[in-house]
């Protein structure tokens, strides 16, 4: 990596840092907002580098489910089995999973061909053959 690219990254990563950093101190804020609590900006910087080390930690996780699967990309069962021991945020991006796959249907449906007759009586008749070959084996 060359000079230029080391400071393109680091510039990347840096601006990535302090996007968390604000955020966290946003989610801090509102936590304690109508409270009789006081911010301690050494508490929220400590959250915040602590959040960015758990981030860092599920990026690597998440490139080693990738590559175990033999795959360059990460998928959703990778996300999947990283937050496998957190139930409700399992059950959260399922739920999204499943709005993102009801979304692409009606998007294929709206956009896909009808079939040909063809295709549509070599379909039934392969159901229709595995329907004998099932009632042959009982």
């Amino acid at each position: 990596m060359s000079t230029e690219e080391n400071f393109e990254q680091l510039t990347h990563c840096q601006r990535l840092k302090a996007a968390v950093h604000h955020t966290t101190l946003r989610v801090c804020k509102e936590s304690v907002e109508g409270k009789d609590v006081e911010l301690n900006r050494m508490v929220v910087a400590a959250i915040s580098e602590a959040t960015w080390k758990r981030f860092e930690t599920w990026a690597t996780d998440l490139e080693m489910f990738a590559k175990h699967g033999k795959r360059s990309t990460v998928n959703a069962d990778d996300v999947k089995m990283l937050i496998r021991k957190s139930p409700k945020l399992l059950e959260h991006i399922n739920m999204l999973q499943e709005q993102m796959n009801a979304s692409k249907g009606e998007t294929k449906k709206k956009t896909k061909k009808t079939k040909s007759k063809d295709t549509t009586a070599q379909t039934s008749s392969t159901v229709t053959q595995m329907d004998i070959d099932e009632d042959s084996r009982t």
